[in-house]
């Protein structure tokens, strides 16, 4: 490394040099070890929010599927009442249904027989009789 010939104080001198050289990539080492620390922190407290944020979400996620499953048994017990309310309807409806027929029914059968029966004829229709005077006794 060094010649025979050089003096010690050359030599120191060198040695000197080339130790400040070391110490300073020393110190840029431990400045890169120190930034990559800070880094390090920062990237645990950007991961912590991160965590508790999908923990939000799944929270949220969970809270949503919750009321999506109480809106949709609610739903279904709304659908049956509407379900019930419309066949009680359907059936008045129907009872009217057969109530009409059953009163068209009965004046076809009473016009019928009105039509039909001379003893009803007779009695609904006067026929004129001639005017008589008696005398009275």
């Amino acid at each position: 490394m060094f010649n025979q010939n050089t003096t010690a104080d050359t030599k120191i001198a060198v040695l000197e040099e080339r130790l400040s050289s070391y110490e300073l990539m020393i110190n840029k080492i431990d400045e890169a070890i120190q930034m990559m620390g800070k880094t390090s922190q920062n990237i645990s407290k950007m991961l912590a929010v991160h965590e508790e944020k999908i923990e939000q979400c799944a929270k949220t996620d969970e809270m949503v599927s919750r009321t999506i499953n109480e809106l949709r048994e609610e739903n279904k017990f709304q659908h049956k009442e509407v379900e019930d309310k419309i066949g009680k309807l359907e059936l008045k409806i129907d009872d009217i249904g057969k109530f009409r027929w059953i009163l068209v029914g009965a004046a076809i059968v009473m016009s019928f027989i009105f039509s039909h029966s001379s003893t009803v004829i007779e009695v609904l229709t006067s026929s004129p009789e001639p005017a008589r005077i008696e005398r009275g006794k």
